[in-house]
């Protein structure tokens, strides 16, 4: 088992995870469930949830239904709506550490600062600010959608009011009768703009690029529902298993066909229209490219919201931050006493932890990247030797659970196979990783998310390969990840 005595020097464990996230979670159930006990998980927050515990925004929720966005072996009957709120979410991750029993194995407020691969004892050497881990396995499961961007505007500085970023949301701040600017429309802002839209006295969106936003069939769960779905657990199967085929068909195909995308794209326009009455805030409304090439939103009261009299639209981007307002590249100058930066996160190819991991040849994961991430399967990369990257390049499908499952059943198959074969470690070779990149370039460089007429964080760094998507469906990926495959791979040392 793990020596974790505060007193040690260094801290010896077979398999170290960092991330209590989904990711993390669900690697670590695998591995417990496969009888893989020593094990420990790091995690630089108080608790557990990964991004369902750092945003707590009014209004934050799923955008996938949660009967498919959850653990297949951990179906909940009691969701309150068809898209489970934040709350719930993070409830629920947290029940589902204790249910199996994986809170033990967790040390919270314990942030990796820097890991290396060390050639000659063939270990990860992983050092926190709570001490050093000798580890043989690393899990890399630190989430691509909690590290907030804010963009530099000159004068930030001097604003005299309150500032943050929507994940970053204070627990004590009233934005009633505030004067509210919020910069960005991405999908954390299509969630807080309507739900603080009520309480404000003067709210001014400004937006670089509109989204696209479809209607959002939520409704209310029933607790005749709920008591029939727990008493009946194969009803939650036979809904699961529905609504991802549903969901894995439509986006599968709005993916590959442009001209499927543009059917969702006229219900996005007649959305608008529903609400919006203004040709001119229509049209500043409406994408110039196709559904599915930037992330979709799904909302009832977004566009309900902006026809408000004490919300205004200003579609041109934030240049300027002065003592109390906001200057925008059109010449706008906002009033403000509040700023909510809806500006999105750092995702894989600017990952901060991609600069903390060094592998074989002594560079970082960010220097041997260079803005155009890599891997085999989106879980092993040539040159880290038994590391594995949860959500990792062209792994991200619809459901991060569904990803996270198939990618930690992965990771048990490839430790399993290196104690059968009784060697140090196993390290992807460089054929299969460019084999697999080769074939997700296929497929992905003639798709919506590539040729749609946008820019987007699905995109590699000066590059219009796809780096972040799976190249298929969500079975596709359940399928291919199911067996380790040793073949594609070379050992490193005999034990």
């Amino acid at each position: 088992m793990a020596n974790t005595d505060p007193g040690s020097e260094v801290l010896t464990v077979e398999t170290l995870i960092l991330g209590a996230g989904i990711c993390g979670i669900a690697a670590a159930i695998e591995l417990r469930q496969a009888g893989i006990e020593d094990l420990v998980i790091v995690e630089r927050s108080a608790s557990v949830g990964g991004t369902w515990h750092f945003n707590t925004y009014p209004g934050c929720a799923v955008d996938i239904p949660s009967h498919v966005y959850s653990f297949s072996y951990a179906l909940n009957p009691d969701w309150s709506r068809v898209y489970g709120t934040q709350a719930e979410l993070e409830e629920y991750i947290g029940s589902v550490v204790d249910d199996f029993g994986v809170r033990d194995k967790i040390r919270l407020t314990t942030e990796v600062l820097d890991a290396r691969w060390d050639t000659d004892d063939r270990r990860w050497l992983v050092t926190t600010n709570r001490g050093v881990y000798r580890a043989r396995f690393f899990v890399i499961a630190a989430g691509p959608l909690h590290e907030p961007i804010i963009p530099r505007l000159p004068g930030q500085d001097v604003f005299r009011g309150r500032a943050f970023h929507s994940s970053q949301w204070p627990a004590d701040i009233d934005l009633t009768d505030c004067t509210v600017v919020a910069i960005g429309t991405g999908a954390s802002a299509i969630q807080f703009v309507p739900a603080v839209q009520p309480q404000v006295r003067k709210l001014t969106l400004v937006q670089r690029t509109p989204a696209w936003v479809l209607p959002k069939p939520d409704w209310q769960i029933t607790e005749t529902s709920k008591r029939y779905l727990a008493r009946i657990p194969v009803l939650m199967k036979i809904l699961r298993v529905l609504t991802w085929f549903f969901l894995d068909t439509l986006i599968t195909c709005s993916i590959r066909s442009p001209r499927f995308a543009s059917v969702l794209g006229l219900f996005g326009r007649l959305h608008i229209r529903r609400w919006i009455k203004d040709a001119k805030t229509r049209k500043a409304l409406t994408p110039t490219y196709l559904p599915t090439c930037k992330r979709m939103g799904f909302s009832n009261d977004y566009y309900r919201a902006l026809a408000q009299p004490n919300i205004d639209l200003v579609a041109s981007p934030a240049v300027e931050v002065r003592e109390r307002s906001v200057v925008t590249a059109d010449g706008h100058e906002i009033e403000a006493d509040t700023i909510i930066y809806g500006t999105g996160f750092h995702t894989l190819q600017h990952h901060p932890v991609a600069e903390r991991i060094r592998g074989r040849s002594g560079e970082t994961l960010a220097q041997v990247w260079k803005g155009n991430p890599k891997a085999y399967l989106g879980t092993t990369i040539n040159g880290f030797p038994n590391a594995f990257m949860m959500f990792g390049p062209n792994v991200g499908t619809l459901s991060g659970f569904t990803m996270a499952e198939a990618q930690a059943k992965y990771l048990v198959g490839a430790i399993r196979e290196a104690n059968r074969l009784g060697v140090d470690a196993l390290e992807v070779t460089p054929r299969a990783q460019a084999e697999f990149v080769a074939e997700a370039d296929k497929m992905l460089d003639n798709s919506t998310l590539a040729l749609g007429g946008c820019d987007s964080y699905y995109l590699a760094d000066d590059h219009r390969r796809v780096s972040l998507a799976w190249p298929g469906t969500m079975y596709s990926l359940t399928r291919r990840l199911r067996k380790f495959d040793p073949e594609s791979y070379e050992a490193i040392g005999r034990r």
